[in-house]
C-alpha cells in the first residue's frame, strides 16, 4: 500500500521523445514490460543480493519493469567497473553510492558512455525535480562543468554526518585520580601523564595507553586537535573565501610540535600510525580498558551500549585560546544512479529511480521496509525495529534494502521522521556539542572537468602522499623547526600553489552559482 501513491505519481508523468544532451531518448510505452540490467555495489554488511529483495522487486513492478542485477562488493567494484567501461560492455544503469568517482562520472559522461539526465529529470522524475528546484545547491554539486547531470547522488543532511570524529576520555580513570575533564591542551597533557603513571585498570600490568588514535583514518584520527592551535581542515579548508591547505599553515606547525611533545613523553600509542581498523577497534573494546583517551565515531558503535567508562569531551582550548573542530559537508556520494548509452529504456529507468526520492520510500531504501525494519507510529513518525538476536543493525537493514549504498536524498527539514536509536541520539548530541566550534565555510562537493580532474589527481597524489609521510615523521622524530621550511619548499616544488589555484577556481565558481 505504501507504494500506491508513488505509483500513481510515476504513471501520471508524461512520456515521449526526449533529448538529453546530444542523445535522442527513445519513446516509452508503459504498457510494454521491459527488462533492465542494473549494476550495484552491496554494502560490506549485506548478505543478500539485490535480486532477492522483494522491496526492490515491488519498485520495479510499479513501472512495469524487471531488473536483472549484477552485484559487486566494495573489494571487487573498481575492477569490474573499469572493465565494463574499457570494453564498453555496460549495464543499462549503475545504482549505488560510493561506486563511480566524480572524475569517472565526468569522463564517461563526456565520452557518451553515461547519458545526460537533466531533461529526463525535468520531464519524468517529479520527486527528484521538486528536490532540485528547492535546493539548487544540490543541483550545483551534481552538475558537471559541461552543464550536464550524469549522476544522481546519495545525500543525507543531518547533524551527525557533519561531525564524523568524537574525542573520548576515560571518566572512571579521571574520577579515581580526582581529576576534572581537561579543558585545555596543557590540562590534557597533565591528565595523560597521570594516566601513564598509575595502574588504573587494576590488572597489575603496565598496559595503560594514555592516548591513542588511528592516524590514517578520518573518523579515528586526531586531526581535529589542530583546531586547538587555530586551523582546521583535514587537508583543504576555506577561510574568508580563500582556499588553503591546513598542513602547511603556521598554526598546523604548532599543532605538530605539540603532538611530538606527547609522543616524546610516551603519552601516545606507539602503534597510532601503523595499526589498522581491526587492531585499533579491538584495543577500544578490550575487556580490561587500556585507553585513557581516543578518537572514534561513538560509544554505541564501539561497545553496542552507552554504558562505558568513557565520555566525549569538547574541543580543547589551545595556548592562544583557539578552540575549533573539523566540519564535514554531510553524507554525500556524487555517485549513485547513472544511465548508460546501452540503455534502450531511459524514460522507464528514470521513473523507476524517481520513486526513491519520495520521502517515505527514501527512508525505506536507507533503513529497510515498513513492517520489516520500520514501524509506523500513531503520530506519523517511524521507529526502527530491533534486529533479531545475533544479527547486527547493519546486517538487518541490508538484508532487505540497499541501505547505506542506496540512492536517496534525506533533507534536514523533511516532514518524514524516523525516531532515532540510542546510538543515533548519542551521535547527534556530540554533533551539537562540536557545532559551535566548527567553521562556517568548508570546501564544497564539486565536479571538475576531465582535464582538471586528471591534473588534480596527479598533484594530490604527490602532495598528499608527501604530507602523509612527513607529518607522522615530524610527530615521531621531532625536528619540526629545523625541517619545516624544507617540507614547505618540497610541497611548493610538487605544485601546491597550482593545486590551490585550481581548487580556488572551482570554489569561486561554486559560490558564484549560489
Amino acid at each position: 500500500m505504501f507504494l500506491c501513491v508513488v505509483l500513481l505519481l510515476i504513471l501520471s508523468a508524461c512520456s515521449g521523445k526526449e533529448n538529453s544532451g546530444t542523445a535522442e531518448i527513445p519513446e516509452d510505452s508503459e504498457e510494454e514490460k521491459v527488462t533492465l540490467n542494473g549494476f550495484g555495489v552491496k554494502a560490506p554488511a549485506a548478505t543478500t543480493d539485490w535480486d532477492e529483495m522483494p522491496f526492490l522487486d515491488e519498485l520495479a513492478e510499479n513501472v512495469n519493469a524487471e531488473i536483472k542485477w549484477t552485484n559487486a562488493t566494495p573489494q571487487t567494484q573498481q575492477e569490474q567497473i573499469n572493465l565494463m567501461f574499457a570494453s564498453d560492455d555496460l549495464p543499462d544503469f549503475f545504482y549505488s553510492a560510493w561506486s563511480l568517482g566524480g572524475n569517472d562520472i565526468v569522463k564517461y559522461g563526456a565520452n557518451g558512455q553515461l547519458i545526460a539526465l537533466e531533461d529526463l529529470i525535468d520531464e519524468h522524475a517529479p520527486n527528484l525535480k521538486v528536490i532540485l528546484d528547492q535546493r539548487p545547491d544540490i543541483k550545483q554539486m551534481i552538475t558537471a562543468p559541461d552543464g550536464h547531470i550524469y549522476s544522481i547522488p546519495q545525500f543525507i543532511e543531518d547533524k551527525a554526518s557533519q561531525s564524523n570524529d568524537a574525542f573520548f576520555i576515560n571518566k572512571k580513570w579521571l574520577d579515581e585520580l580526582d581529576l576534572s575533564i581537561p579543558e585545555t591542551t596543557d590540562e590534557f597533557v597533565e591528565v595523560l601523564k597521570a594516566f601513564k603513571e598509575k595502574d588504573l585498570n587494576g590488572n597489575g600490568k603496565n598496559d595503560e595507553i594514555p592516548f591513542s588514535f588511528m592516524y590514517s583514518n578520518a573518523i579515528r584520527g586526531p586531526h581535529s586537535l589542530s583546531g586547538s592551535f587555530g586551523v582546521v581542515g583535514r587537508n583543504i579548508g576555506v577561510k574568508d573565501g580563500k582556499v588553503y591547505y591546513a598542513p602547511v599553515q603556521p598554526e598546523y606547525k604548532e599543532y605538530v610540535k605539540w603532538m611530538h611533545e606527547l609522543y616524546a613523553e610516551g603519552l601516545i600509542d606507539q602503534e597510532a600510525f601503523t595499526h589498522d581498523t581491526s587492531v585499533y577497534d579491538s584495543k577500544i573494546k578490550s575487556k580490561t580498558p587500556i585507553f585513557g583517551a581516543y578518537f572514534s565515531w561513538s560509544k554505541w558503535s564501539d561497545f553496542g551500549t552507552l554504558d562505558s567508562e568513557y565520555v566525549a569531551i569538547p574541543p580543547l582550548k589551545g595556548p592562544d585560546g583557539d578552540q575549533m573542530w573539523n566540519r564535514n559537508a554531510g553524507t554525500f556520494s556524487v555517485s549513485g544512479f547513472s544511465i548508460t548509452s546501452a540503455n534502450a529504456n531511459p524514460v522507464r529507468t528514470i521513473k523507476w529511480v524517481d520513486q526513491m526520492f519520495d520521502p517515505v520510500i527514501a527512508i525505506q531504501i536507507s533503513s529497510g521496509p515498513i513492517g520489516e525494519n520500520l514501524k509506523e507510529e500513531d503520530d506519523g513518525t517511524y521507529s526502527i525495529i530491533e534486529a533479531p538476536e545475533g544479527t547486527s543493525f547493519e546486517e538487518f537493514r541490508h538484508k532487505n534494502t540497499p541501505g547505506s549504498y542506496g540512492v536517496f536524498i534525506q533533507l534536514a527539514d523533511s516532514e518524514i521522521k524516523v525516531n532515532q536509536s540510542p546510538g543515533q541520539k548519542e551521535k547527534e548530541s556530540y554533533a551539537e556539542m562540536y557545532a559551535p566550534y566548527q567553521p562556517e565555510e568548508i570546501y564544497p562537493n564539486v565536479l571538475y572537468s576531465a582535464e582538471d580532474a586528471e591534473r588534480l589527481s596527479i598533484l594530490a597524489t604527490d602532495i598528499d602522499g608527501y604530507i602523509s609521510e612527513m607529518i607522522p615523521k615530524f610527530i615521531i622524530e621531532g625536528n619540526v623547526d629545523a625541517g619545516w621550511d624544507g617540507y614547505i619548499e618540497q610541497l611548493d616544488k610538487m605544485g601546491l600553489n597550482e593545486l590551490l589555484e585550481m581548487h580556488q577556481k572551482y570554489y569561486d565558481n561554486f559560490k558564484d552559482g549560489e
